[in-house]
């Protein structure tokens, strides 16, 4: 039985501490900061750094990544030679066969002290470019394979995370959760899936696409229950709120 508690990442700064993955999307200054706070270890993607130097341009000396990684190819060189000389690790990955993301994240998992975070936050998984949507949710399938820790993908307004095969127990109870959550079929159908806690739940049900898939379901329990036969991926909606 896996238990996870999804929405933890964004409580305040009091509570578990997280490793950070800052991915090239626009960033959103409260959401960032909040993050960060939380954050034992934190790390950022090629164009990432621009990103991450702009949103913070008034107080960028506050706010240096253990890491930078990726073949750099849309980083702008002037920002990668500022941490640089900041001291910031600057980690090149020329290889194609990963995306930036799964490269870092491999990187993170061998740097960080998985006895000091929860989990693993990657910020910007969402939002632009569907193929770029997927391939991150693809690195959360690859990361099985060598993440110690449960992987997030975070955007503005929702949280995703891989459910592996087996039993999992989500703990809803943070006051953040929104009004939508979906469970869904990503890698390949599951023949067999019972859930509980959903205002509709599943009941050794088969799950593909082109066929049945949980998307617009909510939760109504403060725990959610999972039993699944292939991985599943579970994105949930959140409320902003001042920590």
């Amino acid at each position: 039985m896996t238990i996870l508690r999804p929405l933890s990442c964004l409580l305040p700064e009091s509570g578990t501490k997280i490793a950070l993955i800052i991915l090239n999307r626009p960033l959103d200054l409260s959401l960032t900061t909040k993050l960060w706070k939380k954050s034992d270890f934190t790390a950022a993607t090629d164009g990432a750094v621009n990103q991450l130097c702009k949103t913070f341009s008034e107080n960028k000396e506050e706010f240096l990544p253990n890491l930078i990684s990726g073949d750099f190819d849309s980083a702008d060189p002037e920002t990668v030679e500022y941490y640089k000389s900041r001291n910031v690790e600057i980690v090149p990955t020329p290889d194609q066969d990963d995306t930036d993301f799964t490269k870092c994240l491999k990187i993170v998992c061998e740097r960080l002290n998985p006895a000091k975070v929860s989990n693993i936050v990657a910020l910007g998984g969402f939002g632009g470019r569907l193929d770029h949507s997927l391939a991150n949710i693809n690195t959360l399938y690859a990361a099985k394979q060598f993440s110690p820790l449960p992987v997030m993908l975070v955007s503005s307004s929702s949280v995703a995370c891989l459910l592996d095969k087996g039993k999992h127990t989500l703990l809803c109870d943070t006051g953040l959760e929104g009004d939508w959550c979906g469970l869904i079929p990503v890698g390949c159908p599951a023949d067999h899936v019972t859930t509980t806690g959903l205002k509709y739940n599943l009941t050794d049900h088969r799950m593909a696409f082109g066929e049945l898939i949980s998307t617009s379901n909510s939760i109504v329990d403060s725990q959610v229950t999972v039993d699944t036969d292939q991985p599943l991926l579970w994105t949930v909606g959140y409320q902003n709120k001042d920590s």
